[in-house]
Order: C-alpha cells, then sequence, then structure tokens
C-alpha cells in the first residue's frame, strides 16, 4: 500500500518541486512557465482528456457522471460552510466571495487527475471514470463560481460581466475536450491513427507540463497574504469538502474504488484559475492567491492519507 502511495504522490511531489526550482535558480524565466501554463491548459490537457475519454470503456460513462454530479453537489454544500464561515470572521463582501469560491473549486485537472491516473494506470477503467467526471464538474465549477463572484448586489457592472464569464465557460478548452471526446466515443468511428497518435503524444505531455508550471507558481508572497482566512478555506476545501463526499458517496451507493476517485477529486487545491477570475471580478485576489498555495502545498498529505485508507 505505501509503495501506491509512493508511485501516485511521489511523481507530483518532484515535478512540483523541479517546477518551483526551475524558476527560483533561474534556470527557465517567469515568462516560459506563463507560456506553458497557456499551452497545457489550451493544448496539452484538451488532448489528454480527449484521448481519455475516447477510448473509455462503455462502463466508465455511467460511473464517470455519478462522480461528477457528486462534485458538484459538494460543491453547493461547502459553498453553504464558506458563506457561514466569512460572516462569522466579518470578511467584507470581497474576501468572503473569495473564500467561497477558493473553499469550493477545486484543482481538478492539474493536480487531482495526475494523482489518479497514476495510483491507478493511465489505461485503467478508474482512469477513464475519473475523465468522465471532469464533464460535468468542470462547467458546474465555472458556472458556479461565476455566480458567487458576481453576487454582490451593489456591482452595477455585475450582468455585463456575467454574461462575458459565461461566454468565457462555453469556450474553456478542458469542456471541449471533453465534449469532444464523447462525441468521438460515442459514435464509435475511429479517428485516422496519425492524428491519433499525434494527439496521444500531445495529452502525453500535459500532466509533467501542468506540475512543472504549477510549482513554479508557488511563491512565498501569495502565502503571506490573508494567511488567516486563507487557512480557513484551505480547511474547507481539504477537510470538509471530502467529508461531504464521503457521506453522499455512502448514500449513493458508491464503492470502494469510486469513493477514493471522488475524494481525490474533493481532495484537490484550490483552482488556479481562481485567481485570475477573482482578479477579472472584483473579489479579493489577495485571499485567493493565498489559498491556492496554502491549499496546493498541503493538499498532497491529505490525498496520500485517503490512499492509504481506501
Amino acid at each position: 500500500m505505501s509503495s501506491a502511495v509512493l508511485s501516485s504522490i511521489l511523481p507530483v511531489c518532484l515535478l512540483m518541486l523541479l517546477g518551483a526550482a526551475l524558476r527560483r535558480f533561474g534556470f527557465l524565466p517567469d515568462l516560459f512557465f506563463a507560456q506553458l501554463n497557456r499551452l497545457g491548459f489550451w493544448i496539452l490537457l484538451p488532448s489528454l482528456l480527449f484521448c481519455t475519454i475516447q477510448r473509455a470503456p462503455q462502463a466508465a460513462s455511467g460511473d464517470g457522471i455519478r462522480v461528477g454530479l457528486l462534485l458538484c453537489a459538494c460543491s453547493l454544500a461547502v459553498t453553504a460552510a464558506a458563506w457561514l464561515a466569512a460572516r462569522a470572521m466579518r470578511l467584507p463582501g470581497a474576501s468572503a466571495r473569495a473564500l467561497m469560491q477558493a473553499a469550493m473549486r477545486g484543482n481538478l485537472a492539474y493536480t487531482a487527475l495526475p494523482v489518479i491516473l497514476y495510483a491507478f494506470g493511465e489505461n485503467s477503467q478508474m482512469a477513464a471514470v475519473a475523465t468522465f467526471a471532469l464533464a460535468p464538474a468542470i462547467p458546474f465549477y465555472n458556472f458556479w463560481a461565476v455566480v458567487i463572484l458576481t453576487s454582490a448586489p451593489t456591482d452595477t457592472a455585475r450582468g455585463s460581466r456575467r454574461v462575458r464569464a459565461l461566454f468565457a465557460v462555453l469556450r474553456n478548452p478542458l469542456i471541449i475536450g471533453c465534449l469532444l471526446g464523447a462525441l468521438a466515443w460515442k459514435s464509435g468511428v475511429p479517428l485516422p491513427q496519425g492524428i491519433l497518435n499525434a494527439v496521444t503524444a500531445l495529452g502525453n505531455a500535459a500532466l509533467p507540463c501542468a506540475l512543472l508550471a504549477l510549482g513554479a507558481g508557488l511563491t512565498p508572497a501569495r502565502l503571506r497574504a490573508q494567511f488567516r482566512p486563507a487557512l480557513v478555506g484551505t480547511a474547507l476545501k481539504l477537510l470538509l469538502m471530502p467529508a461531504f463526499g464521503y457521506l453522499f458517496a455512502c448514500a449513493a451507493g458508491f464503492n470502494r474504488e469510486l469513493t477514493l476517485v471522488a475524494l481525490l477529486f474533493l481532495a484537490s487545491p484550490c483552482a488556479v484559475t481562481s485567481y485570475v477570475m477573482a482578479d477579472q471580478m472584483g473579489a479579493d485576489k489577495e485571499l485567493a492567491g493565498s489559498a491556492i498555495v496554502l491549499s496546493t502545498l498541503l493538499c498532497l498529505p491529505v490525498m496520500a492519507v485517503l490512499l492509504l485508507v481506501f
């Protein structure tokens, strides 16, 4: 069991540490990692999602959608808890909205998915289940984040910003990759082998590139800002959200493997894109950045415990 944990968690740790070291010692400039993150978001990760769904066994789709819907339900539940926590701490509106987004929105594709793929194997049925789970979860996470961040009653521009953000959700490349993969899977029409090999090669590069870029973005300056509310958001994200997930999974009759996949997703850190959205939509970007760094540093021990237990 310990070897299974090491084989799934250790590669993630090492690649993130390598990214942080390459940036810290100036081996590669900051611009490189920004562009690497852009490449991963628009090309590499969508290719990985497309290939995993396109070759998935039929039995994986139903289980994957069930896991995805569970993630959505947990997101709603933890949002309510974060709202109560923000009121208890008397946070201003901008900080409360950033806290709610940090608690409900996980970094599914960049952090949780690599752990799941390393744990079960990239060609396993659980890998296909995990990828199918992203189909409902990613659109919902983006949509719900827009609702949270545009909920300020005094924001006169919230309507137009909400419309623009919803259009951005529809053109999210991760969503497009999932939809194209589902269409190819459903149609059963084989793709030309040359095209499939090229897309597969791009997908194979997705995980290491994403983890290198994520590690390079972990800076002490982000961690210091708004530390106390960021710590609360991290606890809600890494502890309360998996607790909700376990209760919901038991109620839904999930087996052990499906429960583990769901809990690993729920124990993922705050999404990196939450910083950008907080900045663009008038929420507390310093709190968002601190929550990203703190939850990313603490999520891997939580995931290791989940792998040991389940």
